[in-house]
């Protein structure tokens, strides 16, 4: 059973030792691909002296989540990899999760993405936004009733999870790719899981399993809001199964509506930025819905 779990380092001394050891106490021992953006607390020399095992890559710079990732699902489809798990480096898992999520996905080939439920470092809490954008109704109008009732279910389907704990089948990742290069920072994992439906792939969430997502909570100041508010744009348009014409005329016109919302002109350089790379995002949108494997080699 061929694992990889791919990890993107940033200044992560704080959670290293959690999330390493979780998976050298796994009971299904992955291979661990490191690709540090750049650290400057000392991140790679403690993960090289430390975790000598795993495979470590020292980008040039901070090359973003996705362009990080891609060199590990690149990896693990040149090594015959039959999962790989993306596992952020706030977060850690239990000695079997691996070994359930096999189980699981052996049983549900249909699911190209699995996540246990992501729950505060406490255990006490769900993670505040898999709770919001994963739990809610828009994202699966039975979860809710599934794990109240106690239904059994292996997996329940949603429309969204983030990529705070990813397990992925060969066969999802073969067809699908890797990582859209139009999302510089954040959107590339819904982006990810639009071109998944796309390729009749389903996503599930496990509610026999929990993990942890240990993130900070850092305060959304107005430039974030206005930045997230461009990302989705890029999300929608960037969408295979939205109509590219429709899809820019909202973006205009929600970009117009942000300068009231935001008392900011940013907004609109936003769409400008975004109609001068209009070529390259659809080139993107084109090459993720008509090659398999999608950037990657």
């Amino acid at each position: 059973m061929k694992i990889l779990v791919i990890i993107v380092t940033y200044n992560a001394m704080k959670w290293v030792d959690y999330c390493f050891s979780s998976l050298c106490a796994s009971s299904l021992k992955p291979d661990m691909y490191i690709v540090d953006n750049g650290s400057t607390d000392g991140t790679q020399d403690y993960i090289r002296k430390k975790y000598p095992e795993a495979i470590f890559i020292q980008s040039k710079g901070n090359v973003g989540f996705g362009r990080a990732n891609n060199l590990g699902l690149q990896y693990a489809k040149d090594n015959d990899y039959e999962y790989v798990y993306l596992l952020n480096q706030d977060a850690w898992i239990f000695p079997d999760t691996l070994e359930g999520l096999v189980k699981i996905s052996k049983r549900n080939p249909e699911y190209g993405i699995l996540s246990p439920f992501q729950m505060e470092a406490n255990l006490k809490h769900i993670d505040r936004v898999f709770k919001k954008d994963v739990c809610g109704w828009q994202s699966s109008p039975d979860l809710l009733d599934d794990v109240y009732l106690h239904k059994g279910e292996d997996v329940i389907p949603v429309t969204f999870v983030m990529a705070a704990h990813w397990f992925m089948t060969r066969e999802c990742f073969l067809k699908v790719g890797g990582f859209s290069p139009t999302f510089p920072h954040y959107g590339e994992d819904m982006n990810y899981i639009h071109r998944a439906f796309f390729w009749k792939f389903k996503i599930g969430v496990v509610p026999s399993l929990q993990v942890v997502h240990d993130r900070e909570k850092r305060p959304t100041n107005k430039k974030k809001k206005v930045y997230l508010k461009y990302i989705f744009n890029l999300v929608n348009l960037s969408n295979p199964t939205v109509q590219v014409g429709p899809a820019l005329f909202r973006i205009t016109y929600s970009s117009f509506r942000q300068i009231i919302t935001f008392y900011s002109f940013i907004p609109i350089w936003n769409l400008i930025k975004t109609f001068i790379n209009y070529s390259k995002i659809r080139s993107n949108r084109i090459i993720s819905i008509q090659i398999n494997g999608a950037f990657l080699k």
